[in-house]
């Protein structure tokens, strides 16, 4: 395949390296700035050698009417030069875009790909609710005290928990409540989600659950198996630490219901726990549970590597469920973690191959290939600070809540990332010094990073990133 990369006079150096290799021509138009670059730069271009042309993928224009116009396929490569390697290496297997970067349609394309090949296993324990028990492993979400909510708030968070991918909402019921509110919640827990679990040991809260359709039990023990009469028809789960009382309890609760789950207890001893989870598989083909909020909940280290890695050895041993909560603010996304998870995890189980390269991945602070660019050094200056100048057009306030706010003396401007709200300001004239503008665009970049990470912004402070910081007592 012929093929001719295009670029911009500051990347040429490096383009054409990786040209060279792969015996690809090279076009620089008369652009600095490869993403600059428009069909116009082309429009004189004889281009009748070529089989594909390789557009920056940041280049904005009608791509597809200058392949109509020229006869040739022009199609958007990577956004990164560094990325042009690992498309041209899959070129022959690619159908590029005229609006969507190589990089990203590549990794969409994969991430459908995992998602269809995942979401076809016809495997089939029995069904929770509308939720079918067998192929991808489902997450149960847990709100914590559910009771203690009003209805509003209760929506809220099984919308939001449903929208971060939950497959069964779990409704966790505190030792001391109100028979009432149980009720109240089962309601209207029940309207807004396709399947409904309750935790607890409380009889009467199960009797309550059952009689307004919850359709999963949470969680029975030897300590309150007299409450198996009352989940005939409903799934439930079984838990003990010890494997031998366990398969009784299976077996016990098989003789009221054929929807039985064990749990032998995931907690902080983990190699301990999931020994048990092995032994119970390997003497038992009954649907597991791992309740992987136990180890979050108790681990100060982000929860999405160990959400991730739980959920791969979850579905090595072969269990069918994980169940967490967000109950605190480190496990904030645990949920959305967890569903991404079991993706990965089933589909590198059926491609038999580690969990990488799916099209989808955990990854925030780490990359899988750093892209490093270099360019020639020119007239260098050290950089030092200037002498504060208070600007006369007044000063800001910024915070973040549900979204960015930016608070002047005349307005607050409100949006979810640095650029709209800075050109919001300028375009507002509520700023008039350059350094002034340039603080506030700090600000407002660390309060977006503080937003998409879910961590506190305090103006002023620096964004703290635990060892990135290099904190000096370690």
């Amino acid at each position: 395949m012929r093929i001719l990369l295009v670029t911009g006079r500051i990347a040429e150096r490096e383009v054409r390296k990786i040209a060279e290799r792969y015996g690809c021509d090279v076009y620089v138009a008369d652009v600095d700035v490869a993403s600059f670059l428009t069909p116009n730069h082309l429009k004189d271009l004889d281009l009748s050698k070529y089989d594909l042309v390789l557009i920056p993928g940041m280049a904005k224009g009608n791509w597809k009417e200058l392949e109509r116009v020229k006869g040739v396929k022009v199609r958007l490569g990577p956004i990164h030069y560094s990325d042009l390697p690992y498309i041209l290496e899959r070129i022959e297997e690619l159908e590029l875009s005229h609006e969507i970067p190589a990089c990203r349609l590549l990794n969409l394309n994969k991430a459908e790909e995992s998602v269809r090949l995942v979401d076809s296993i016809d495997e089939c324990y029995f069904y929770i609710g509308d939720v079918r028990v067998g192929g991808r492993i489902k997450v149960v979400a847990e709100i914590v005290d559910a009771t203690e909510l009003d209805n509003d708030s209760l929506i809220d968070r099984i919308n939001y928990y449903l929208e971060s991918g939950a497959d069964i909402i779990d409704l966790g019921i505190p030792i001391d409540f109100d028979s009432r509110d149980v009720e109240r919640v089962v309601k209207v827990a029940r309207d807004h989600c396709k399947a409904l679990s309750i935790d607890t040991f409380n009889r009467k809260a199960i009797e309550i659950g059952v009689k307004h359709g919850v359709d999963m039990i949470m969680s029975v023990s030897h300590e309150n198996i007299n409450c198996l009469d009352l989940v005939r028809d409903k799934a439930v789960v079984v838990v003990d630490r010890d494997v031998e009382r366990l398969l009784r309890l299976v077996d016990t609760a098989k003789g009221f219901t054929d929807r039985v789950i064990a749990d032998p207890l995931l907690d902080i001893r983990v190699f301990e726990s999931l020994m048990r989870y092995h032994e119970f598989r390997s003497r038992s083909d009954v649907p597991l549970l791992m309740g992987v909020g136990n180890v979050t909940e108790l681990f100060d280290a982000d929860s999405i590597g160990i959400n991730a890695l739980l959920t791969y050895i979850a579905e090595e041993i072969g269990c069918q469920l994980v169940f967490t909560t967000e109950a605190s603010d480190k496990t904030r996304g645990s949920v959305r973690e967890l569903r991404i998870s079991t993706y990965m995890a089933k589909a590198s189980k059926l491609k038999k191959i580690p969990p990488k390269d799916l099209g989808f991945d955990l990854l925030v602070f780490k990359e899988k290939r750093i892209r490093r660019e270099s360019f020639e050094v020119r007239e260098v200056v050290e950089a030092k600070p200037s002498e504060f100048v208070r600007d006369p057009k007044g000063d800001f306030r910024i915070w973040v809540g549900d979204r960015i706010y930016c608070q002047h003396e005349s307005v607050t401007v409100v949006g979810e990332n640095a650029k709209e709200i800075i050109d919001t300001v300028i375009r507002l004239g509520l700023i008039s010094r350059l350094d002034h503008a340039g603080y506030l665009g700090r600000e407002l970049k660390k309060a977006e990073l503080a937003l998409k990470l879910g961590k506190s912004y305090v103006q002023d402070e620096v964004l703290n990133f635990g060892i990135y910081s290099k904190n000096k007592n370690l």
